[in-house]
């Protein structure tokens, strides 16, 4: 029996070997169907289809498949419009599956290999598919990590100046782009524009700060009041937030007649999120009862340090009215 040992050794280790293998070889398998399907995607949008389907196909163990991103960041590089466009709409919805807050409704990207495909390629070519990326991260990536990309992005601006590239720089805050948008402000047709004005603030400009944040405190007309919290939150400083905050009790409705009555309300959280994508309570869908608003206002009080001078409004978040009948029913 002992002469035998290592016969039986290296009989079980054989078997070991070759199921280590085909697990490999299966691996791989499933590797190669993943890139198969991006090759295949990226013909129908040759063909002139549009995407539509479920990215998460294309990623291995919650995360966008290597191989399949390699793919479509050579295609962006060698397709032309109108390829390139859906090849940027597939990126994005790659990294909006692969956040783990996209189950509760989140429209994050984080992906460090996605956004930077998208803060790369996808930017390199003055098209439409340069304007889809741009508005990809400006709504998507978190500020945190638009920041990796500051350089680039400040480069691409000063090369061709954008209204939505802006707000990413808005958002970004990168020093490298204080000397291009400083030379916008200095060209009339270029310092009227909100998203000069929104940067050149969010840059440093505490002047053009201060005047954002006082037009917010000041409207008394519910839509003013409503896109100068937007641009409020593009802005994104620390001073800009607090102001946000403490409009959070504004007692402002949009009416439209027979419509719908909206709580200006809504366009703070909206202007919130857009600098904490990860606060849940934070999502459109997330007010539901006036307890929704208390969590929110003890977010911005622990947060901001915001303290209240005025009683919460009575809740309201989307109120719709019925349509009228037809006449004569």
């Amino acid at each position: 029996m002992e002469r035998n040992k290592p016969a039986v050794i290296i009989f079980f280790a054989a078997i070991v070997f070759s199921a280590v293998a085909g697990g490999c070889h299966y691996e791989s398998g499933k590797e190669n169907e993943k890139l198969s399907q991006a090759q295949e995607q990226i013909m129908k949008f040759r063909a002139g289809e549009e995407w539509s389907g479920e990215a998460g196909v294309f990623l291995s163990n919650g995360r966008p498949d290597a191989a399949v991103l390699a793919e479509l960041r050579s295609a962006l590089g060698r397709e032309e419009e109108p390829v390139r466009e859906q090849i940027c709409r597939l990126l994005a919805e790659i990294g909006k599956s692969a956040d783990p807050l996209f189950a509760k409704g989140g429209n994050i990207i984080r992906d460090r290999s996605v956004i930077g495909i998208l803060a790369a390629e996808g930017i390199s070519r003055e098209t439409s598919a340069r304007d889809l990326c741009v508005g990809h991260l400006q709504d998507c990536v978190p500020a945190p990590f638009l920041k990796e990309y500051g350089k680039q992005l400040a480069g691409n601006l000063k090369m061709w100046p954008d209204t939505r590239l802006l707000l990413v720089i808005a958002k970004a805050k990168p020093p490298e782009a204080v000397e291009t948008v400083d030379a916008l402000m200095k060209i009339p047709a270029w310092a009227k524009k909100p998203e000069t004005m929104i940067a050149a603030a969010a840059l440093g400009d505490r002047e053009i700060e201060s005047n954002f944040i006082r037009r917010f405190r000041e409207a008394t007309e519910p839509k003013e009041k409503a896109d100068a919290a937007r641009h409020l939150g593009f802005i994104g400083t620390p001073p800009a937030l607090a102001a946000l905050a403490d409009g959070m009790r504004t007692p402002l409705v949009i009416e439209m007649t027979g419509v719908s009555r909206r709580s200006v309300r809504i366009f703070v959280i909206d202007a919130l999120r857009y600098n904490y994508p990860d606060k849940t309570f934070l999502y459109s869908n997330a007010v539901r009862s006036d307890a929704d608003y208390e969590v929110i206002e003890k977010f911005c009080e622990e947060t901001f340090g915001t303290k209240w001078i005025t009683e919460r409004p009575p809740f309201l978040w989307i109120q719709g009215f019925p349509s009228e009948p037809p006449k004569g029913r």
